[in-house]
């Protein structure tokens, strides 16, 4: 998957590991483009996954991804949310973000406390990102498996060898 851009991007996994200058970065980014209270920034610093800095060294894209039990699917999944902002959107960053994001927590789903992870769950809020009509995403393998209350498209993509618990 190639991008392309003027800068040269760098992905930083942090996942359980942030220091303070990039704590701060994001939480700068997450007070100016995003509708987040303190209380959710504050429990989103703790889910941090990846972030994209620039050639500047300053961050511009985001993911956190956090573990839960999916009562419709019957099993554990990680949560994944992922933020580019505004003045950094370049076509394919999102997805980049993503498949590093999503092959990271399938590097480490089985060694990741109780409740093994069965795949990745994203809820989609962005239009343009709904207006992808495809079922499964090329790039990031998530499938479409209907929408929220809220009418966010909700994606799955399941990890190698899966096993649904009836």
């Amino acid at each position: 998957m190639e991008i392309q851009h003027r800068q040269k991007l760098i992905f930083q996994n942090v996942w359980k590991n942030t220091d303070s200058e990039i704590r701060d970065q994001v939480i700068s980014i997450w007070k100016n483009f995003s509708k987040l209270t303190p209380e959710k920034i504050d429990e989103r610093i703790g889910q941090l996954l990846y972030v994209v800095k620039n050639e500047d060294n300053k961050v511009v894209g985001i993911s956190t991804a956090f573990k839960t039990y999916i009562k419709q699917l019957r099993n554990h999944l990680y949560v994944y949310r992922c933020m580019i902002t505004p003045d950094s959107s370049i076509p394919g960053l999102d997805a980049k973000l993503t498949v590093m994001s999503r092959d990271f927590l399938e590097s480490i789903h089985r060694a990741d406390g109780s409740g093994e992870a069965i795949g990745v769950l994203a809820l989609i809020e962005n239009p343009k990102l709904k207006e992808r009509a495809l079922a499964k995403w090329p790039a990031s393998g998530f499938v479409y498996i209907g929408n929220s209350m809220e009418g966010k498209h909700i994606r799955v993509y399941y990890f190698k060898g899966a096993r649904i618990n009836s």
